[in-house]
Parts: C-alpha cells; sequence; structure tokens
C-alpha cells in the first residue's frame, strides 16, 4: 500500500533561475571560441564545436541523447565547412555582402541547435528554430563586420582594394568569430530552453561591449598611466579663484553670481512652460485618454521628433536664432527638453491607470475633457508633481550644458574660462554647480515627500 505524502508536505518545483545557467553558458562560450583554433580546417572545426555544444546541452539537463549529439556535430561540420570555404575561397575583401554570405554557415549549425532545443522542449512552435538560427547567424555576421576594429583581420586602404588585395586569415578571426557567435546563439538556446530570456540578453550584451570596447579602442593601461598626472591637474586646479576681473583694468569681482541666477532663471521658466504644455500632451499621447487614433499618433509623432533631438541641438538652434550669449534661447531649449521628458513619463504613467473610472464617466455623459479632468488627471496628478519636480533639478544641470554653445548662464562662463585655461576660475565655477544641484536636489526630495 502507497503512502502519499500530506499536500502540506509536498515541495513545489523550483522555478530555473538564470544564475544556475550562468556558469554553463560562459563555459561554452569560452569552449566555442577555444575551439576556433581549428578553424581553418571546416569539419573538424564544425565537430569540434557541435561537440561543445551537445556537452553544454547536457550540462545544462537539456539533452544527452546520441540523436541530438549527431545532430549538432553533423550541422557544425556542414555549416562550418560553409563559413571555411566562403573565407578561404573569396576573390575580393570581406565586406558586408561576404560577411553575410560566410555565416550562413553559422545558420546552418544555429539551425541545429534550434532543432535540439525545439526537439527536447515540447510546446513550442517550429518558428523557434528559425529564431536561435538567426542568433547564431548574428553573432558571427557582428563579429565579421567588426574583425578589422578587433585587430583580427587587417585593414586595407583604397589603393590596396583597387589592386585586388585581400585580407591574410587569421587564427584570430575565427576565434572571435566562434565567441561572438556563441554568446548570442547560445545565450539563445539556454533561453528557449529554460525559459528565461536573461540568458539570451546576457549574451548580446556581454558581445556587444566586447565589440564596442574594441571599436572605441578603450584602453584601461592609459588610464593607470594617466593618473600619475593627477599631481599637475590638482595644481592646476587648486585652489580655486573666486574673483578676478570682468575685463582688463577693473577690480576683481565675484562674476559667477550673475550667471548662476541667469542659470536658475532659465531652469524655472524651461521647466514650468515645459510641464505645462506637456500635460495635454502627454495625454493626447496615451491610448487610454487620446479622443481619436490619428490625434494619438499626431502627438506620439511630435514627442518622438522632439525627443530625440538632443538639449545641446536645441540650445544651438535658439542661440543661432535669437542671438548667442541670449539666457532666452537657453529658456527655449529648456522649454523642449523639459516638454519631451514630461511628456515620454506622465503619457506611459497614463497608459497604467484604472480604466474603471473613465468608464464611469463615460457612461454618465462626461464629454472628452471632463473624463480627463475628473477622471484620469486625478489619478497621475502625484506622478505629475513628483514629475516636474525632478525635471527641475535636470533643467539646473542642463542649462549648464547649453551654455557652452552659447544659449546663456553659467555654462557659458564656464567655457569662457575654460578657454582662457583659467583652471583655478573653472574650479570655482564647477564647485558653485556642484553645491547648488546638491542642495536643490536635497530640496526637491524634499518637496515630492511633502506633496506626493
Amino acid at each position: 500500500m502507497t503512502v502519499l505524502a500530506p499536500e502540506s508536505q509536498v515541495r513545489p518545483v523550483e522555478p530555473p533561475r538564470a544564475t544556475g545557467y550562468l556558469l554553463p553558458l560562459g563555459v561554452g562560450i569560452l569552449a566555442t571560441g577555444f575551439v576556433g583554433l581549428a578553424g581553418p580546417v571546416g569539419p573538424l572545426w564544425g565537430i569540434f564545436v557541435g561537440l561543445v555544444i551537445f556537452g553544454i546541452f547536457a550540462w545544462a539537463g537539456i539533452t544527452r541523447h546520441w540523436v541530438d549529439a549527431v545532430i549538432l556535430v553533423v550541422g557544425g561540420a556542414v555549416g562550418l565547412s560553409y563559413f571555411d570555404a566562403v573565407l578561404v575561397g573569396r576573390v575580393s575583401v570581406i565586406d558586408f555582402k561576404l560577411a553575410l554570405i560566410a555565416a550562413i554557415g553559422w545558420l546552418i549549425f544555429g539551425a541545429a541547435a534550434g532543432y535540439v532545443v525545439y526537439r527536447n522542449r515540447p510546446g513550442y512552435k517550429p518558428s523557434v528554430i528559425g529564431l536561435q538560427a538567426l542568433s547564431w547567424f548574428g553573432g558571427a555576421t557582428l563579429a565579421l563586420f567588426t574583425a578589422t576594429a578587433m585587430g583580427v583581420l587587417a585593414p586595407l586602404n583604397a589603393r590596396q582594394i583597387s589592386n585586388g588585395d585581400i585580407q591574410e586569415l587569421t587564427i584570430g578571426l575565427f576565434v572571435v568569430t566562434s565567441l561572438a557567435a556563441a554568446g548570442i546563439g547560445l545565450g539563445a538556446n539556454l533561453s528557449f530552453a529554460t525559459g528565461l530570456p536573461s540568458l539570451f540578453a546576457g549574451g548580446v550584451v556581454l558581445v556587444l561591449t566586447v565589440m564596442a570596447y574594441n571599436e572605441i579602442q578603450f584602453s584601461t593601461a592609459a588610464i593607470a598611466t594617466q593618473l600619475t598626472r593627477i599631481g599637475e591637474i590638482v595644481d592646476d586646479f587648486w585652489p580655486p579663484v573666486w574673483k578676478w576681473p570682468k575685463s582688463l583694468g577693473q577690480p576683481d569681482t565675484f562674476n559667477i553670481i550673475q550667471p548662476f541666477i541667469e542659470t536658475f532663471q532659465i531652469a524655472i521658466v524651461g521647466a514650468t512652460i515645459g510641464n505645462i504644455l506637456a500635460l495635454p500632451l502627454a495625454f493626447y499621447a496615451s491610448r487610454m485618454t487620446a479622443p481619436s487614433s490619428i490625434a494619438y499618433r499626431i502627438a506620439k509623432s511630435f514627442l518622438n521628433v522632439v525627443r530625440t533631438i538632443p538639449d545641446l541641438v536645441w540650445g544651438i538652434f535658439f542661440a543661432t536664432a535669437v542671438g548667442f550669449g541670449n539666457p532666452f534661447a537657453g529658456a527655449l531649449a529648456m522649454i523642449m527638453f523639459s516638454l519631451s521628458i514630461m511628456a515620454k513619463l506622465l503619457s506611459e504613467t497614463i497608459d497604467s491607470i484604472d480604466i474603471g473610472p473613465l468608464e464611469a464617466a463615460r457612461a454618465a455623459g462626461a464629454t472628452h475633457s471632463q473624463v480627463i479632468e475628473f477622471a484620469a488627471f486625478p489619478q497621475v496628478k502625484p506622478n505629475y508633481v513628483a514629475y516636474a519636480l525632478y525635471i527641475f533639478e535636470l533643467n539646473i544641470r542642463a542649462s549648464v550644458v547649453i551654455g557652452f554653445v552659447g544659449a546663456g548662464g553659467i555654462g557659458r562662463l564656464l567655457n569662457e574660462r575654460r578657454n582662457f585655461f583659467q583652471w583655478d576660475q573653472v574650479m570655482a565655477i564647477v564647485i558653485v554647480i556642484f553645491v547648488s544641484v546638491l542642495l536643490i536636489e536635497w530640496l526637491s526630495i524634499w518637496a515630492r515627500r511633502k506633496l506626493v
């Protein structure tokens, strides 16, 4: 007779956690990259990659069946042989078109890996095979696109290309391609197998970060060597000088006060007008409160355009229109800056409000404006106040930056002192800005707690 445990003693199955698969993912990426050393030998390289991925699948509990091992090995041998053949048999440089053609080899292997996951995780549609294949393809393509910047493919000038020269393939190219393909592809395989999208996101972020690191030639060694110059920099900036003549022949005065007041005024005007203008736009840019789909699309498109333009560009535009050094230009730039942020934040908040009061107001015969005023706005009013205070903080900092492009305020004075290499005066201005922003942030946090 079988005795069943009481229901209270049956432990629920613990859901999978991404942290439990990070080690297999990392080991799989590194092992696939190491196998890239066999890259010039296509079939052998593909067999090794297939065995590595099968080992990771077995480690992660996806499959241990010999049929899946055969699928991965055959997919690797065919796919990477094709990749190898395309690169070895090329008659031109590795450009955009050739990279896409060669990466089809990784697409073939990715399809094999995707099929193994699909075969062992019932419930998925066959389309997941294509998505996983595209992940391996995308990683390999990115690696080929950035191979020159990463130093694994020799750069060629226009004359060499016109002469028909082609780059010499290096082992590093195969290693980097293997790492990038596995970083994104294996992450996709494990994500579909476990239902944890963070594994795929982590692989993509890792690959893109490493590529960006090489693209911008980031160097920790350069940072370390430049740290020795801290003493020289401190000598130039310290002690700060608070008074200097406004022009030749005049006595030393505090020249920071008036520009800072101007910056403060720009921030107040920009935040106030921008937040007011953003209020109706936010309701039009939300599906919950837009009067029609046409009005929604127009408001959304307008906000997308405004938000796309950086505050510095707004500063340059308005400074050109109304005159350089004019604080009016800075106020106009801050209005557009505030409007774009407030409308974005508030419209997304409106999208998540309770629809019940809105339907009740409409059922009672309220007009569209009355629905917004009495049913929608009260629900987002605390958020609106909090966002407005936060945007005022941002405006103080942004007002300093736009002063560099002639939009008035203390930023213009900071740029002027910098151009004259008066670093001790620059330090005094920076201290004033730092203390002011810190105080305003504290006051803003206090006000939000009291008002919200």
